[in-house]
C-alpha cells in the first residue's frame, strides 16, 4: 500500500515515519487520489430503483453485504507449487519499525519456517534513507530473497539493480508498481482491492435502507489510494441512488489533526450520517470519542484498515464496519511466490482475501491481529506440497 516516497520525509507531526508506513500498508492499496471538498448534497427517501440484476438497489446492497460478512473459507493462492521447494533459503523481512511491521517479520519468518528457510528482519524508521540502507545490508548479507512492503522501483532502484545482479529474488505488497524480472511479485494492488469499496458502499446503503448522506475521507498524498474513492462512489451511485455524497481531502501535513478537520465539517454539514475513512489507521484514531464529544452520536464509521483498537470500536457501536488488512494471509503470499520462484515454477500474482468485519461477526481475539482464513496455515501446506 503505500510507496515510500518524499512524503515520508515531509511528514514529522502525528503518527511518525514508522507508524504512518505501517498505517499505510495495513489499507493494502486502496483509496482515493481525489482533492474534492465539496459539501453533502441533499439526501433522498428510500431508494427503490430496480437495477439489472432485479429487485432494489437496497436489497442488493444488503445481499452484497450478506455475502461480504462472510469469512472467507479459502486462501486465494489455489494451484500447487508442483515441484520440488529448496530448503536453506535466506530471506530478509525489510521492516518500516512500528509494531505491525514487526508482526509482519514474524509472520513471515514462521512461514518460512515451514519450507525450511531462515529469515532475519532488518527494522528501519521507514525513511527512504533507513530502507535503502537495510536493502544493502540483506545484500551484503547473503539473501536470497528480500521483502518490502509499499515501495516504488524508483525508491530502491540502485538496490535493485543490486539484486538482479547477485540473483536475489524481491518481492512486496501494497505498491502501484507492476511485476517484472526485478519485482517478482506485488499483491494488495489498487486493482485487486477495489471491492473493498462495494463492500462499503452496500454497508452505508443497506443499513440506512437507501437514505443516507455520507462523506469520504481521503488522503490524497497517498498515490496507492487511486482506487477506493473512485469505486466507492460509483458503487454508493448504484445501491443509494440519490443519496448524497461528497469528499473531503486531509493534506499529508495535516493527518494530526484529521479527526478536527472531520468533526469541522461534520458540525457544517448536519445531514451527513455516514463517515467513510481511506485509511481508518491513519484518520481514525480518536474519532469515535471525538465525535461524542462533539454531539455527533448518530454518525456511523465504515472505513479499510484498522487495528485492534478499531477492533475494540467495532465491539462497542462506535465503528459500524472496517474491511481490515489480513497480515498474515499477505505475508504467506508474498513467501509462497518466493517459494514458487525458487522452485523454478510460475508464481501466483493472487489477491488477498477480503472480509467485512462487522460487531456481529468480529472474532473473539480481535486484541490481536488475526487472519481472515482462519486454517490459512494448513491450505498454503497443502499448496507447498508439505505436511503440517
Amino acid at each position: 500500500m503505500f510507496a515510500r516516497t518524499s512524503a515520508h520525509g515531509r511528514y514529522r507531526r502525528g503518527l511518525g515515519a514508522a507508524a504512518l508506513a505501517a498505517a499505510l500498508v495495513a489499507v493494502a492499496g486502496c483509496g482515493s487520489s481525489s482533492s474534492d471538498s465539496g459539501s453533502a448534497t441533499a439526501s433522498a427517501g428510500q431508494s427503490t430503483t430496480a437495477t439489472a440484476g432485479g429487485g432494489s438497489a437496497v436489497d442488493q446492497a444488503k445481499a452484497m453485504v450478506a455475502q461480504a460478512t462472510k469469512r472467507p473459507g479459502a486462501i486465494s493462492v489455489t494451484t500447487p507449487v508442483g515441484k520440488a521447494i529448496p530448503t536453506g533459503k535466506k530471506l530478509v523481512f525489510i521492516s518500516c519499525g512500528a509494531a505491525a511491521c514487526q508482526t509482519q517479520g514474524k509472520i513471515v519468518a514462521e512461514a518460512a519456517a515451514k519450507l525450511g528457510w531462515s529469515s532475519k528482519t532488518i527494522a528501519t524508521d521507514g525513511s527512504p534513507q533507513q530502507i535503502q540502507n537495510g536493502f544493502n545490508t540483506a545484500l551484503r548479507g547473503g539473501a536470497d530473497g528480500i521483502i518490502l512492503n509499499a515501495t516504488t522501483r524508483a525508491a530502491v532502484a540502485t538496490q535493485l539493480k543490486a539484486a538482479q545482479a547477485k540473483k536475489v529474488a524481491f518481492v512486496g505488497c501494497c505498491s502501484t508498481e507492476k511485476v517484472g524480472p526485478d519485482y517478482l511479485y506485488n499483491t494488495g494492488t489498487p486493482e485487486q482491492n477495489t471491492k473493498i469499496g462495494t463492500y462499503l458502499a452496500a454497508m452505508i446503503a443497506g443499513d440506512s435502507g437507501g437514505k443516507a448522506d455520507t462523506l469520504y475521507v481521503d488522503i490524497p498524498a497517498f498515490t496507492i489510494l487511486a482506487s477506493l474513492g473512485t469505486s466507492l462512489q460509483q458503487e454508493y451511485a448504484k445501491y443509494c441512488p440519490g443519496c448524497g455524497f461528497a469528499k473531503i481531502a486531509v493534506p499529508l501535513p495535516r493527518l494530526a489533526d484529521a479527526t478536527n478537520i472531520i468533526v469541522s465539517y461534520l458540525r457544517s454539514h448536519p445531514k451527513v450520517g455516514y463517515v467513510a475513512l481511506s485509511v481508518t489507521d491513519a484518520l481514525g484514531t480518536g474519532l469515535p470519542a471525538a465525535l461524542k464529544a462533539a454531539g455527533l452520536t448518530k454518525v456511523k464509521i465504515v472505513g479499510q484498515g484498522g487495528d485492534p483498537t478499531a477492533f475494540q470500536a467495532i465491539a462497542q457501536d462506535q465503528i459500524l464496519a472496517l474491511v481490515p488488512f489480513d497480515y498474515y494471509n499477505v505475508d504467506y503470499q508474498m513467501v509462497d511466490a518466493l517459494a514458487r520462484h525458487f522452485a523454478g515454477a510460475k508464481v501466483e500474482q493472487s489477491r488477498p482475501p477480503l472480509w467485512l468485519v462487522t460487531k456481529d461477526n468480529l472474532p473473539s481475539d480481535y486484541t490481536k491481529i488475526f487472519p481472515d482464513v482462519e486454517d490459512f496455515q494448513s491450505q498454503f501446506m497443502k499448496v507447498w506440497g508439505k505436511t503440517a
